[in-house]
């Protein structure tokens, strides 16, 4: 090849390779999903989901790289590098707000909603965006989207059918308020890791604990426990928390990031459905426990007193109320 044709060569190279930055190629975004939950899980599958949608949508302008199990820390970390814009996404439960905007904390107490339908409309509505606008303010976090998570159910050795049952078992809890309710119904509360509480169950050490049906799959605990009282004690649901300088700065393709995520939602809402009749079919087929459906009003009415006395001290005054005046009338 001559000089001339070298140089003609690696012209058009150079041309080529401008055309390509020009066209957007080079400007693609990852962003980074952050999660605790591990990879298996539903709801990060929904977050893979969601970055298939989002990179078709955007021709490959962002692409999501989800970082599930707690790779980058727990809870409470990934909420901090949320804040500070190390990471751009955290998929997380409700339990976020006891950091980062404690006043609405009381969003995931016992029987605070009257079914999951009411739950989502709060969260949809505008007392949940009251407590997105609270986080923003305070963490520069918000609320991008809503999903389905389930309830929170009792597993225990003996079954529970009304709040006396529970009288003098150790009982597993995850938060003080928690704590206060279930030593109303006479159990005797206590902290312990999600990591060792098998072992504890099996050895006696604990005699029941509390958990969506998927982690009482998953952590095996129908192994240990004879009995899943089906309590719904807590609805909780899958918040999708974005750190609002990246939020903002999505510009154009702002529209798609939220018309795909509200697909991946979508999506979860029908995939907790199959998950957790898969999960009951799979525990009564074992035969090694058995589902007890209890006096929910029962509970509910023990519970009231203690959630009452503890929003007044925790949380934003009237937020009870407010939330009891929300029409469940949205998925």
């Amino acid at each position: 090849m001559t000089k001339t044709k070298a140089l003609m060569s690696m012209t058009a190279l150079m041309a080529g390779t401008a055309l390509l930055l020009g066209s957007g190629v080079a400007e693609a975004k990852t962003v980074t999903v952050a999660t605790i939950l591990n990879a298996n899980d539903v709801s990060t599958q929904a977050m893979e989901k969601w970055g298939e949608l989002l990179s078709a949508k955007t021709d490959g302008r962002l692409e999501l790289n989800v970082m599930p199990g707690g790779t980058l820390g727990g809870t409470r970390e990934l909420i901090q590098q949320l804040s500070s814009g190390e990471i751009d996404v955290n998929l997380s439960s409700p339990v976020v707000l006891q950091y980062a905007a404690p006043q609405y904390q009381c969003l995931e107490a016992e029987y605070v909603y009257r079914d999951e339908d009411h739950g989502f409309a709060v969260w949809r509505g505008s007392v949940g965006q009251e407590a997105s606008q609270a986080m923003k303010a305070s963490y520069n976090i918000e609320i991008a989207g809503v999903g389905r998570r389930g309830s929170r159910n009792v597993t225990a050795n003996k079954r529970i059918e009304v709040p006396s049952d529970l009288a003098g078992l150790k009982f597993r809890v995850t938060n003080d308020l928690r704590a206060q309710v279930f030593a109303k119904y006479g159990a005797q509360p206590a902290p312990l890791p999600l990591s060792e509480l098998y072992g504890a169950l099996r050895q006696g050490v604990f005699d029941a604990e509390e958990n969506p049906l998927s982690t009482i799959y998953s952590s095996r605990f129908h192994e240990v426990q004879d009995y899943i009282s089906l309590t719904n004690h807590v609805w909780t649901y899958n918040l999708t928390f974005v750190n609002s300088d990246f939020y903002a700065g999505l510009g154009e393709d702002r529209e798609a990031f939220d018309a795909t995520l509200q697909e991946a939602m979508d999506w979860l809402y029908g995939a907790v459905e199959e998950e957790n009749a898969s999960i009951r079919k799979a525990i009564e087929e074992s035969g090694e426990a058995e589902f007890v459906q209890p006096d929910i009003a029962a509970f509910r009415e023990a519970a009231r007193p203690i959630l009452d006395e503890y929003a007044a001290k925790n949380c934003k005054p009237g937020i009870l109320d407010e939330v009891e005046a929300v029409r469940a009338d949205a998925k």
